[in-house]
């Protein structure tokens, strides 16, 4: 009777260890095929992905900063950005020539 109430241990070792490798495999296997896919993904997007829209609005929004006229909703005049920071930066100095010339500025902390 007792022969039948021992545990094959030794069997119960190589499947719990069989398990654990198999289950190892798989996890990692799993890891290779996400990133693969991932990566598959990417590339397909990349080429797919051309950017026209965004192309488009910047190339709308850098004439619209490099041609004069005049705005028809308001009247105002429209200058290239780039002559318009050249006259803030001739005003600016300008205008610090004429309070360097004129009397000196009081700072009235208290």
């Amino acid at each position: 009777m007792a022969a039948y109430d021992d545990l094959d241990v030794r069997r119960i070792f190589y499947v719990g260890v069989a398990s654990i490798v198999i289950t190892a495999v798989t996890a990692l296997a799993v890891q290779v095929l996400y990133y693969s896919l991932v990566q598959w993904q990417d590339s397909e997007t990349r080429k797919v992905s051309d950017y026209q829209r965004q192309n488009r609005i910047l190339k709308e929004q850098q004439e619209q900063i490099s041609t004069y006229g005049v705005d028809e909703d308001t009247g105002n005049i429209i200058i290239p950005i780039d002559k318009a920071i050249e006259l803030f930066v001739s005003e600016k100095e300008k205008n610090t020539t004429v309070t360097k010339s004129s009397a000196p500025i009081r700072n009235d902390e208290t």
